[in-house]
């Protein structure tokens, strides 16, 4: 094997590196967001109700008896804490997007749908690097 095909098959697995993180993130803000969606039909649901009434709560694998105010005002701060964290994820995704564009740009590689679709995300975010009119479909 030629020094030319081990680098190529290299930038290649590092592209795929690049791109299989990028879904990994993906795939966690999805899950957060489920997890936010969920939150706030347990906020909707508890909000009507009388502050002491009782109110059963499952932390882990144990179920714990509260009021509804107490687990209310926990829910919400957990809820708060999941969109915080969507936010963190979502800046972690626009700058893995960047990378992965940048390393295409480096490396001359042709962009594919896939890679057109990642320029088009990674075009909002990088509104300066807009001047740039020459792309490979």
């Amino acid at each position: 094997m030629s020094e030319q095909d081990r680098q190529a098959q290299e930038i290649l697995a590092h592209l795929q590196q690049l791109k299989d993180q990028r879904q990994q993130i993906m795939s966690k803000i999805a899950e957060l967001d489920a997890e936010h969606s969920e939150h706030n039909l347990v906020i909707s649901t508890l909000e009507p109700l009388e502050p002491n009434r009782r109110c059963f709560r499952m932390i882990g694998e144990v179920l714990v008896e509260r009021t509804n105010a107490e687990v209310l005002q926990a829910v919400i701060q957990s809820r708060d804490n999941l969109k915080k964290a969507m936010g963190e994820m979502a800046e972690v995704l626009k700058g893995k997007e960047r990378e992965l564009l940048d390393f295409v740009k480096k490396h001359n590689i042709r962009q594919t749908n896939d890679m057109a679709g990642l320029a088009k995300a990674a075009s909002g975010v990088a509104k300066e690097e807009e001047k740039s009119t020459g792309v490979l479909v």
